[in-house]
């Protein structure tokens, strides 16, 4: 059903906004419907109107079905972005005040993250001290890091490139500089830079 988790989250917001416009042009639709309608220049008289049960029926059953297809995708895209795939690139995230420390899986630590395009990631997460929420906007993933707990997360980067990783709890004074970067390289220029290699990765320092 959906091919990344940037398309997971996305095509969730794109249904929700496209039902709410929906339901905006019928409700102003009906609006100026009515008052050109039932004027006072057609109606001087108004008229005192009961309910109408086949209405209110209606109202209610399109009110139900909105709601359900709503959750129906949502719950789609929440299975899908909790369904690690099993041959991930595994590597673990130690959150601390205020930085980040990414473990691979032969020892390696970085303090930004390197990935290979195109490829699954999934990121086994646990923190020093108090709650954080790791967070990269691009690939619309987000988990909050809680005490005592291993918390995970997954994506994949199909673009060559460099995205943030943000912390979204508020952990302390220096809670904003808790920053770190993800770095897309090729696969074979991952393999090389994992296994101690020197290879250039521009803008990469740890």
């Amino acid at each position: 059903m959906f091919t990344s988790t940037t398309q997971a989250v996305d095509s969730s917001f794109i249904v929700i906004i496209a039902l709410c416009i929906l339901v905006f042009v019928g409700i102003m639709f009906f609006t100026v419907f009515f008052l050109i309608r039932y004027r006072r220049s057609r109606n001087p008289k108004p008229a005192d109107l009961r309910g109408n049960a086949l209405l209110e029926v209606v109202w209610i059953a399109v009110s139900t079905m909105l709601a359900l297809l709503i959750f129906w995708w949502g719950l789609g895209s929440f299975k899908y972005l909790k369904a690690v795939p099993s041959d991930s690139i595994r590597i673990h995230v130690t959150a601390s005040q205020w930085s980040w420390l990414f473990t691979y899986g032969n020892g390696r630590k970085s303090t930004d993250m390197v990935v290979p395009q195109g490829k699954d990631i999934a990121l086994d997460m646990e923190t020093k001290d108090v709650i954080h929420g790791f967070f990269i906007p691009t690939y619309r993933v987000k988990q909050d890091i809680v005490p005592g707990m291993t918390n995970h997360l997954w994506f994949r980067a199909d673009t060559l490139g460099t995205a943030d990783v943000l912390c979204t709890q508020y952990c302390g004074g220096e809670h904003s500089k808790m920053l770190a970067t993800v770095y897309v390289v090729a696969p074979d220029i991952y393999q090389k830079w994992v296994d101690g290699e020197d290879v250039d990765i521009p803008g990469l320092t740890s």
